[in-house]
């Protein structure tokens, strides 16, 4: 598959029937080095971090997709299991995600639509059979951290544009509801469709108006807007409105609090957004940065990381980003050329798991806040299993 076609499956291939399927068997990593990279800083402790703990969480395991199974690696890159991943071609955010030791995918029949969710543990795959998705009707997801409620959207298009539905349930599928629809008397664009982005640690549910059908040469995932539901009181509130215009997908990241987001919709670059207050802050646009995304916050939501690329389907390249506090300017910790930095995760304050493609594939490496950098497994990053800690004895 050609570079710039497997491209065309990274944005929203909901309704547009991209797919993108990656080989099982890839040659090795290439670790290239764009020139001239700013050193890492200096790193003081991030604000509002934990306090110490003399009992060490286990940590983290790298969940992968590559072909027909979820690739299972510990941080020092040992493959540790593989689970099935049957129907799942190609994997973006909402349509595969890690909670816990699970991890759950839209399971489709030879396309990105039609389907059901799918929960893969060590012990076999569970179907959640009341999430079933007729052919030509797009599925997302998200599961809650508590690993207790699902939120789901079912998207189709018709002759009046794109009928859409979102429902909510606990995860046995008690308590199923619809709590949303689209209208087609709304003011909104025909091709807008709703989708289940996260729920928060109160049980709040982020969800987006969301703008389907795009493709060509982007390189990374948003949302077209940011809503916030609350099941209990059944009040929606908009963090960042869908427009009647049209809003590009380019909203790239929630803080863990729900007090900022990260945005790439304006014409400087990228930036952050305090959405009490709609204040703006711009990130400095940096040489190679033709194309920007990936963001996370790191647990204590004080640390951001995100990746920018150099936009050229011919000579690619990218660099990963960290600003270490707000109000300071965000360096360069770590650069990839050829290929690009498609997915940021934090494993802890310290470090973060990062997924990047190369021509043939996708490889996932550990990446240190000093820029230090070891090789993990192939395959693209889908999550993080946090196993239980251990209790304490006596």
């Amino acid at each position: 598959m050609s570079s710039s076609r497997r491209r065309l499956a990274v944005v929203l291939a909901t309704l547009s029937c991209l797919a993108l399927v990656l080989g099982c068997s890839l040659p090795g990593r290439v670790l290239g080095e764009l020139p001239a990279s700013p050193p890492a800083p200096e790193l003081p402790e991030a604000e509002g971090s934990p306090p110490a703990d003399d009992t060490p969480a286990p940590d983290p395991m790298v969940v992968t997709h590559q072909g027909a199974a979820f690739n299972v690696y510990s941080l020092e890159g040992a493959l540790v299991e593989t689970r099935p991943a049957e129907g799942l071609a190609y994997a973006r955010p909402n349509t595969a995600q890690v909670v816990g030791e699970s991890i759950y995918y839209v399971g489709s029949t030879g396309s990105s639509l039609g389907g059901v969710v799918r929960r893969v543990t060590s012990a076999g795959v569970e179907t959640l059979e009341f999430t079933f998705a007729e052919a030509q009707t797009s599925l997302t997801f998200a599961v809650s951290d508590d690993d207790r409620r699902i939120a789901w959207t079912h998207s189709s298009f018709g002759a009046a544009g794109v009928s859409s539905q979102l429902w909510m349930a606990d995860l046995d599928g008690g308590n199923s509801q619809m709590i949303m629809e689209s209208d087609p008397a709304d003011s909104l664009p025909e091709h807008f469709a709703l989708e289940a982005m996260r729920w928060m640690d109160d049980g709040d549910l982020i969800y987006a108006w969301q703008a389907t059908g795009i493709g060509g040469y982007i390189l990374y995932f948003g949302w077209s807007s940011l809503y916030r539901y609350s099941p209990t009181d059944g009040v929606s509130i908009p963090l960042v409105p869908a427009t009647e215009d049209g809003s590009l997908p380019c909203w790239y990241g929630l803080s863990p609090d729900g007090g900022y987001a990260v945005t790439g919709c304006g014409p400087d670059g990228i930036g952050e957004r305090e959405l009490a207050t709609g204040t703006d802050t711009a990130f400095p646009v940096l040489p190679d940065q033709g194309q920007q995304g990936a963001a996370a916050y790191s647990p204590s939501g004080a640390r951001l990381a995100y990746a920018i690329a150099r936009g050229n389907p011919e000579d690619e390249g990218g660099q990963v980003l960290m600003r270490l506090r707000r109000g300071e300017a965000p360096a360069a910790i770590a650069s990839q050329s050829p290929g690009y930095f498609e997915r940021i995760l934090w494993a802890d304050e310290d470090r973060m798991v990062v997924g990047y493609f190369l021509s043939e594939g996708g490889y996932v490496d550990l990446l240190n806040v000093d820029g230090t950098r070891s090789p993990i497994g192939d395959g693209a990053l889908i999550g993080l299993i946090r196993p239980v800690a251990a209790p304490s004895p006596g």
